[in-house]
């Protein structure tokens, strides 16, 4: 069981046909793919198939057969990447490449199009027959850009819904007690506060991540949260003490850090869940330093 949790909370790297990459963990990435906001994605993608009907379902079966097509297909397309993606997860990380869309998506569209041919066939009595080329050309284009489409705008955003809900759900910090004495406030705070967001214990952050617009702050609950702010409003509440950044995008606590290793010629941080961090150069004596005085 432990080992199957381990596998569910490895990273990994997509790369979308815009070229920016996305790597959050598995152990939320289902969640998000199965979420409420996911699922409105898939049902306008079904919805908007059916009525353009691009196989020409609707001229060789009833209406409903057509829809129920092309709902279980593309169920069993996220099904079949979903599952893709765990399996390649599972593999260690240093065996483990960025995968272009392209390849990641082609073996679900292979078999999503096995089962259209397949299904298509009994529910039209076998009077639907379709040519793979090229009609399934014209398909997989669709496929690559609906792909496209959800890794950039609903996959962020079911991981906005899920952390929003999460937010909801956790208890507030209990209010100081009164007659017990506070001690003076230090310079940098317990708790991480960014706006809009729940305060977070720093104790239980392990490292953070820059993203464009957003950060995911990874805590020792396992699943990260996904927060539209800069690195630098985090920066600001946090020092030595607390953590180093390696790298422009990441920020390391000094809970989480292990040692400084070598691969292939360039230097990570390397913590003790296995995960590397990147060292930039300019920061490299600065992360030795720090390491030295742990």
């Amino acid at each position: 069981m432990k080992r199957l949790q381990r596998t569910l909370i490895r990273p990994f790297t997509l790369f979308d046909a815009l070229g920016r990459s996305y790597r959050v963990q598995l152990q939320a990435a289902i969640p998000a793919i199965f979420s409420t906001t996911s699922g409105l994605f898939f049902l306008i993608l079904t919805l908007l198939l059916w009525i353009s009907d691009p196989q020409d379902y609707l001229d060789y079966m009833p209406w409903e057969s057509a829809l129920f097509l092309w709902a279980s297909g593309i169920a069993l397309m996220v099904l079949t990447y979903t599952a893709i993606l765990t399996v390649w997860a599972s593999f260690p990380e240093a065996r483990r490449i960025a995968i272009p869309i392209l390849f990641a998506g082609l073996p679900a569209f292979v078999v999503a199009t096995a089962y259209h041919r397949f299904v298509g066939g009994i529910l039209s009595d076998g009077a639907w027959v379709q040519n793979l080329w090229p009609s399934h050309f014209y398909m997989l284009l669709i496929q690559l850009a609906f792909e496209a489409m959800y890794l950039r705008y609903g996959l962020p955003k079911s991981f906005q819904d899920l952390a929003a809900r999460r937010d909801e759900a956790e208890p507030p910090l209990p209010a100081p007690i009164a007659d017990i004495p506070v001690p003076p406030e230090p310079t940098h705070s317990s708790v991480i506060a960014l706006p809009g967001e729940t305060p977070i214990r720093l104790a239980d952050i392990l490292h953070v991540r820059a993203q464009e617009h957003y950060i995911e702050v990874h805590t020792a609950r396992g699943e990260p949260k996904i927060i539209r702010a800069r690195i630098a409003d985090f920066l600001a509440q946090v020092n030595d003490d607390h953590g180093i950044q390696p790298h422009r995008s990441w920020w390391v606590s000094v809970h989480a850090a292990k040692s400084l290793v070598t691969e292939n010629g360039k230097r990570f941080l390397a913590l003790h869940s296995g995960l590397k961090i990147p060292v930039s150069r300019a920061r490299l004596g600065d992360v030795q330093s720090w390491l030295d005085e742990l």
